[in-house]
């Protein structure tokens, strides 16, 4: 913004504004011409309307005072025009007429004018009238400018957003590349499904056979959603990938026998993952492992949902455990195990509470009653199959895909 010499008012830049004078009368054209010359504005003159309207196609001007009563194209008519016209900015328009009755004044602004001058022209009037107008274009501009920058604003926002949605669709790839291939052994049949909420998840999960004698299984659910819970499930899957951690748990408490061995992994992880940073970055975990020979299941659980038990015989489902408390929001806690023995047929359920948790458009849970009934009602079919229909069942329930949680 700058201040025009001699006092004219501000305009929109450092150049001088263009003010288009319309008239039939060559006298008032010299007369305006030269007022508006003294206050250091650059003015172009037309004849009549249609000259006018032939400027301003060709022309950047912004404010035109033109007469109302001309042949060819009068000033109501031009304005008419104007404002029907597809202009890039607005234009400021003043009629210049001898007529004084509010009849008049209701149809010069119906037509589009924005302001009146009553002939003949005073100079004061005439001065205070541009600077209306002037502040008007001045606020427009001032619009214009801030519309560019948040538009500036917006598309630097898009293009980072879509950075940044490329760079998690990555890293939900090179996540969902880690999970672990359905297992299939001559006594364990392993499946699973996994819907994460947002493009990383804080879900992990893995199993393994170590020494051939057992499958080692651990669900884990990093408390929120995004980045910082996919960082923290990321690095448990490293230290926890293959059994390490068991490993190394069996290597130091060599004269312990196998069901002390989840609570020990347990508890090493609860001290190794004290956030001293963030209390709320915690996690639920269940970690066990199964006979295959036997069906012997034993299991540590920390504050995971409890898992299900589904008894084939009698197609009769049972919730197994009691919570336990979460990993790494304080130190030196105990865990126990679980103990329990699965026939031929049966079946162990683990979830995250994503499923459970999941809500309708009432707000209605999903919750535990009803995963067992269709664990029940799907006894017969391969665990494949009923990954699948949880998933169509919580589809269902909820109305969409968009989970608010990790399933």
């Amino acid at each position: 913004m700058s201040k025009l010499e001699g006092g004219a008012g501000c305009v929109m830049s450092k150049e001088r504004m263009r003010i288009l004078v319309v008239d039939d009368d060559p006298s008032v054209l010299r007369i305006v011409a030269a007022m508006l010359g003294r206050w250091n504005y650059d003015v172009i003159l037309a004849g009549d309307g249609l000259e006018a309207w032939d400027i301003l196609e060709r022309e950047d001007i912004r404010f035109v005072i033109s007469d109302w009563m001309m042949p060819g194209l009068t000033g109501p008519e031009l304005c008419r025009r104007v404002r029907a016209a597809d202009f890039a900015k607005y234009i400021y328009l003043i009629l210049l007429t001898g007529r004084e009755d509010k009849m008049s004044l209701v149809e010069g602004m119906e037509a589009g004018a924005d302001d009146f001058l009553v002939k003949p022209v005073h100079r004061q009037e005439l001065r205070v009238r541009i600077r209306a107008g002037e502040r008007i274009l001045r606020l427009e501009w001032q619009l214009e400018e801030r519309n560019r920058h948040l538009s500036a604003i917006n598309q630097t926002l898009t293009d980072a957003y879509a950075t940044i949605r490329h760079d998690l669709e990555s890293a939900a790839a090179m996540q969902k590349a880690l999970l672990p291939p359905p297992l299939r052994l001559p006594e364990i049949t392993v499946d699973w499904l996994f819907q994460p909420s947002a493009f990383v998840a804080g879900d992990m999960f893995d199993y393994f056979v170590l020494d051939g004698e057992h499958l080692s299984f651990y669900q884990l659910d990093v408390a929120g959603h995004g980045v910082p819970a996919a960082l923290l499930s990321f690095t448990l899957h490293q230290v926890l990938a293959q059994g390490a951690e068991e490993q190394r748990v069996r290597r130091r408490n060599t004269d312990r026998d196998a069901a002390a061995v989840p609570p020990q992994v347990v508890a090493e992880l609860n001290q190794r993952f004290q956030s001293g940073i963030d209390p709320l970055l915690y996690f639920t975990l269940i970690y066990g492992h199964l006979d295959g020979r036997s069906g012997r299941v034993t299991l540590t659980q920390a504050g995971h949902p409890r898992p299900i038990w589904l008894h084939r015989a009698d197609r009769r489902t049972e919730l197994i455990g009691g919570g336990g408390f979460p990993v790494g929001m304080l130190p030196e806690l105990e865990y126990d195990a679980i103990t329990f023995d699965l026939a031929p047929g049966d079946r162990l359920f683990l979830y995250s509470d994503g499923v459970t948790e999941c809500a309708n458009a009432q707000a209605e849970l999903f919750a535990e009653t009803r995963l067992m009934a269709l664990l029940a009602a799907t006894a017969d079919l391969p665990v494949a199959v009923v990954a699948e229909r949880v998933g169509q069942a919580l589809r269902e329930w909820q109305g969409d895909e968009n989970h608010q949680d990790d399933i």
